[in-house]
């Protein structure tokens, strides 16, 4: 049997097989990348060959991989050089070179010399130095394309994670606004709920609208219940009283009053007193 029979035969063995030439005079791709049984017609490779090789003037070696997939990847059967002889040159068959073709490679045999199992010095103007070189630099080009595809499938599975954490990262900053947005809510609450009387507005329209209760308001502020109730023209209430109401309501404004009233708080310190009276007296001869 003749390699291009041997080839025709592997091609049918298995659906996954197929083979891919290559033009060594230039290093062009012979036909298809991956060539299956069904696409050569009528099963005539050399027919194949030919067409696709096109118009030549001299004898032409092509190079034949026969390779099986396996997952994405795929991994050499065996390989085989053919000559395609011109037309003006000969009618016959392309010349094969005398390779034995089978369709797995034997496990003791290394795949170096699969490739060339012929040691001759020249093998079709190739010396077996120069075959070597070539099946190594193949060789390193089926581990590349092996770690180009196992890092597209971990890359496919870390842009998968991203976009997973990406999700994650978004949901906790919308919790984190609604919650940064609920605890303002609370802490608004809570300082409305714990606001005292004075601090109301209630107090405040008080302090414009009645200062003659300014002594009434003091006692509030600090705990203290008025014994009886103070303003112009309560009962018991001196001249004394009266003028110094009188005094305030018609000379002071509201900033005045409210510190006035600070004042008041702290009479039954018996040292403010002092240090009041100091002042009162430093200022009293200005």
């Amino acid at each position: 049997m003749s390699n291009i029979q041997s080839i025709i035969q592997f091609l049918k063995g298995k659906p996954e097989h197929f083979i891919s030439i290559t033009n060594q005079n230039n290093g062009n791709m012979v036909g298809k990348k991956d060539i299956y049984i069904s696409d050569i017609p009528n099963e005539d490779l050399t027919s194949y060959i030919k067409f696709n090789l096109g118009q030549i003037s001299e004898p032409t070696l092509v190079w034949i991989e026969m390779r099986a997939k396996q997952g994405v990847t795929s991994i050499k059967k065996n390989s085989c050089k053919i000559e395609v002889m011109p037309d003006n040159y000969s009618q016959t068959m392309p010349a094969v070179q005398n390779l034995p073709v089978v369709s797995e490679p034997q496990p003791q045999a290394h795949p170096a010399f699969l490739a060339a199992p012929s040691l001759g010095n020249n093998i079709f103007g190739l010396g077996f130095p120069e075959i070597m070189s070539m099946q190594q630099k193949a060789n390193q080009l089926e581990d590349k394309k092996e770690q180009l595809s196992e890092l597209k499938e971990e890359y496919k599975e870390l842009k998968h994670n991203f976009n997973l954490l990406e999700v994650s990262h978004r949901e906790a900053l919308s919790k984190l606004a609604v919650a940064e947005s609920q605890k303002e809510m609370a802490v608004m609450i809570a300082k409305n709920e714990n606001k005292s009387f004075t601090d109301s507005p209630a107090f405040a329209m008080m302090m414009e609208k009645a200062p003659e209760v300014l002594a009434g308001i003091v006692a509030m502020k600090t705990g203290a219940v008025p014994q009886a109730p103070i303003g112009l023209g309560a009962p018991g209430v001196s001249e004394t009283h009266d003028q110094f109401i009188e005094f305030i309501n018609d000379n002071l404004n509201e900033n005045q009053i409210n510190f006035l009233g600070k004042i008041c708080v702290q009479m039954s310190n018996q040292e403010f007193q002092k240090e009041l009276t100091t002042l009162i007296q430093k200022y009293a001869g200005n």
